[in-house]
């Protein structure tokens, strides 16, 4: 077991840098692995991935309690050359978090390809990836804790996200009790924290630019020891550092806007895992609904026709 381990993080065993919106997700699954002033500095890392590692390698060192050769050793083991290609890295990560509509307009102006071809062509591509590439035990995982009856679930979404996130609360309503949506005026945020606890799931919805009102909600959620379901796109809502799940799904596309296709895909995904899931319990509380969808339109009828 040790030797496995040992050849999890072995420099040798890497095959290249991990590319940057992986880089994160390795930090944290080679914890483990690593030796105690290792782990610190990756601590460090990711506890403001990737702003932390901006400085120089001195300052992460001093910032973290290690020496600058414990640092290096961690950027050896993430699969770079040195720390001047990791902080690189970094650096083109920083500026595709940040990127704006306007920038991206700029970045295609001179652009005379054939958009629609390339947008359904890199679509295709990306739900291709998606399936292939997804975390199958972090799905299931995801997919028990939504079904779980006896835990309460929270949804919030960002600006982009938003609209993704009130879908799948209408249709999560419809399959089990105890599902609330986040409001998206900050200032109800304290009064929605108040029932929020051990026992809460809260899912997050979060995609560059990631919005601090929804980053500052789950880090309050987090500390009333609520479970942390992030969906967010490769580069990683900073809401990573409290979740207990992660899954991605990709934003780009040749349009000079995000495009939250994965996302909607993602969450129909999960949707309709959760209703196999729920089973019978699903299926009766879907079947009352839509007696209740049928007495409205009678009482509607009715009111037409005396009216």
């Amino acid at each position: 077991m040790k030797d496995a381990l040992k050849h999890a993080v072995d420099p040798d065993a890497v095959p290249g840098p991990a590319a940057g919106e992986d880089m994160l997700a390795s930090l944290q699954q080679m914890l483990p692995a690593l030796s105690t002033r290792e782990a610190r500095a990756a601590r460090h890392l990711i506890a403001n991935f990737p702003i932390s590692g901006l400085g120089t390698v001195a300052e992460v060192a001093e910032t973290s309690g290690v020496s600058t050769a414990t640092v290096l050793r961690l950027v050896k083991r993430l699969g770079y050359a040195g720390y001047a290609q990791f902080q690189a890295e970094l650096k083109s990560q920083l500026e595709m978090r940040l990127q704006s509509p306007l920038i991206r307009l700029d970045a295609h102006a001179s652009e005379d390809d054939d958009f629609l071809s390339g947008y359904f062509g890199q679509l295709a591509e990306a739900m291709s990836q998606m399936q292939s590439g997804m975390d199958r035990q972090t799905f299931d995982a995801i997919v028990e804790l939504l079904a779980d009856p006896k835990r309460d679930i929270h949804v919030i979404g960002g600006r982009c996200s938003g609209h993704v996130a009130r879908y799948f609360v209408d249709l999560l309503i419809s399959l089990r009790q105890r599902v609330h949506a986040i409001d998206a005026d900050a200032n109800r945020h304290p009064l929605q924290l108040l029932d929020i606890g051990r026992n809460s799931v809260v899912v997050v919805m979060d995609v560059r630019r990631y919005q601090d009102e929804v980053i500052e909600f789950a880090q309050m959620a987090a500390e009333r020891r609520a479970r942390i379901i992030l969906l967010t796109d490769p580069w990683l809502s900073p809401v990573a550092r409290v979740a207990s799940h992660v899954l991605t799904f990709p934003v780009t596309s040749p349009s000079i806007f995000d495009v939250m296709t994965g996302g909607m895909a993602v969450a129909d995904a999960l949707l309709g895992a959760v209703a196999r899931v729920t089973g019978a319990g699903g299926r009766d509380r879907m079947g009352r609904l839509e007696e209740l969808r049928d007495q409205q339109q009678r009482l509607s009828r009715g009111n037409d026709e005396t009216s």
